[in-house]
């Protein structure tokens, strides 16, 4: 038991050392990446302000229009688009028929 009580003391101890060496590495190469010195990272919230600024707006000229569309040049294809069919066969129709079907 008590060589369980000195396994555990041991672990807590090299888990705190591993994670100090860590954070102080961390700190040190904090400024050694991606960033220059000019360039800073910007958060999110501040990238939103910054694009939203920077966006420019857009302006409708109300002076053009169109007068006419030729579509003389343009294939016409599906003649009966729209065109709805009505079938005046209900489901006994159609049960019977499957049964004729059957033979």
């Amino acid at each position: 038991m008590n060589n369980d009580i000195l396994i555990v003391l041991i672990l807590v101890v090299l888990n705190i050392v591993t994670f100090s060496i860590g954070y102080i590495l961390g700190k040190i190469t904090n400024n050694i990446g991606v960033y220059s010195d000019s360039q800073k990272a910007v958060g999110f919230f501040e990238k939103q302000k910054n694009s939203s600024i920077k966006n420019k707006t857009i302006s409708i000229d109300d002076s053009k229009f169109v007068a006419e569309i030729k579509t003389d040049n343009l294939e016409k294809k599906y003649d009966t688009l729209g065109d709805t069919k009505v079938s005046k066969e209900n489901i006994s129709s159609s049960i019977s028929k499957l049964k004729n079907m059957k033979g």
